[in-house]
């Protein structure tokens, strides 16, 4: 399958991420997003997937829902993803499933309005006759309107220009992201649980920081607008090295082109070498 840029960035957001890796002088790898997440982004009541939540979006339509590119259910609506991701996307539901509120009626929520008593971030549609039903929204705690979770940006690394880059020796700082939100009367025990730890590197910060604001100047949901949530793919260890396809963003073009898409190991390797 021929990948281009727009399967892994939104187009009105290519020259924010070029301008960054002009702005920090480095080269910015960033994953698969697929393009039916990127269908969502910059529209008014949805935002992007945080590290906390590891549910898994849908692969595609089903009847009058439209789900695809949004975190959804694999219980409620099996069908909306493909054969070889269905048992992976049950297994993150489950991993996830502390972070959700699933309503015990057919009533599901309303969109314009706070949800009451939810002591999640994130409440589960439940009424079979809303477009989105079986989709995860982002309420924390109930102290937000929801707002429909769709794919992220993922980085997979950011490598300074003219340095040798060895993902196996850059400096990691961990820290922890999850709810900022939460109410007072959740335990010590429940905060915890909210949290995930997140693995920095020394650019990780800055550059997703530029990212976000700059998407945020285009766009009408300033929440909506957080698209970069976490640190880069290589910084969690070996298990990180997946050598997967990715969009290579880079602060100068090469042949009149400032991307590249790495599909290989020795694309990565031979991109590292060089950077």
């Amino acid at each position: 399958m021929s990948l281009d840029d727009t399967d892994f960035v939104h187009p009105n957001h290519l020259r924010i991420f070029i301008a960054a890796a002009q702005t920090f002088d480095c080269h910015i790898l960033v994953r698969q997003t697929g393009k039916a997440s990127l269908v969502w982004v910059g529209k008014r009541g949805y935002t992007g997937k945080r590290a906390d939540l590891k549910a898994k979006t849908a692969n595609r339509n089903v009847g009058r829902h439209q789900v695809a590119g949004l975190v959804c259910s694999p219980f409620l609506l099996p069908q909306v993803f493909t054969e070889n991701r269905l048992a992976d996307a049950r297994s993150k539901w489950f991993e996830s499933g502390h972070l959700m509120t699933l309503p015990s009626t057919a009533a599901g929520f309303d969109d314009d309005e706070q949800p009451r008593g939810c002591r999640t971030p994130y409440l589960v549609q439940t009424n079979p006759r809303h477009r989105h039903y079986g989709c995860i929204a982002l309420v924390e705690m109930g102290l937000l309107r929801p707002r429909y979770v769709h794919g992220d940006y993922d980085l997979y690394a950011i490598i300074p220009a003219g340095q040798l880059f060895d993902p196996n020796k850059t400096a990691i700082r961990r820290s922890t992201l999850g709810s900022k939100m939460a109410p007072d009367s959740l335990s010590q025990r429940q905060l915890l649980r909210l949290e995930v730890a997140n693995m920095e590197g020394p650019l990780s910060f800055r550059v997703a920081t530029y990212i976000n604001t700059r998407i945020g100047e285009t766009s009408p949901d300033l929440l909506g607008a957080l698209m970069v949530n976490h640190g880069e793919q290589v910084n969690i260890g070996e298990a990180g090295h997946t050598f997967e396809p990715v969009l290579a963003v880079m602060p100068k073009p090469i042949n009149g082109r400032w991307t590249r898409i790495l599909t290989t190991r020795e694309d990565h390797q031979q991109f590292y070498f060089g950077a």
